[in-house]
């Protein structure tokens, strides 16, 4: 399995930099998906947690697969940002776990916009019983893999 250390720092440190007001609905959505998370939450560490950003990280140790290779803490649950158009919500289980992407429910297929990332633009929009179900099995990965 290959595990890289990914996190939506750069993306973060780029919005900074652009700070405008947010539209209500995406301030919405941005806390309807955290509070998605609200159920997994006590497993994982809190690595971001401000109005805008927000991440959940494993605690365990695994050794990366690179030319200077090394023994590193943590990986990458969830992550959920605003952007000025859309809510960004990272699910990294769906890079890690071949299977659960390509279990992925019809309804949130729509909203896929790359390997893990889903982009939503209103609260309305949000399939939440696919997406609850999604971090369910996430979870259950994790739980699996013996890092949580």
């Amino acid at each position: 399995m290959r595990i890289i250390k990914a996190a939506t720092n750069a993306h973060f440190q780029k919005q900074k930099r652009n700070v405008k007001a947010i539209p209500l609905n995406l301030e919405e959505t941005y806390a309807l998906l955290v509070g998605l998370l609200e159920p997994v939450k006590s497993s994982f560490e809190e690595k971001a947690n401000s109005p805008h950003h927000y991440e959940l990280w494993t605690n365990h140790v695994f050794r990366s697969k690179s030319q200077l290779a090394r023994y590193r803490k943590g990986c990458m649950f969830a992550a959920v940002m605003i952007f000025s158009r859309y809510v960004s919500f990272y699910f990294y289980p769906l890079y890690l776990n071949k299977e659960l992407k390509d279990n992925l429910n019809t309804n949130l297929k729509p909203f896929l916009a790359g390997e893990s990332c889903f982009h939503f633009k209103s609260p309305e929009t949000i399939p939440l019983t696919e997406l609850s179900k999604l971090i369910e099995d996430g979870f259950s990965f994790y739980k699996d893999q013996q890092w949580i």
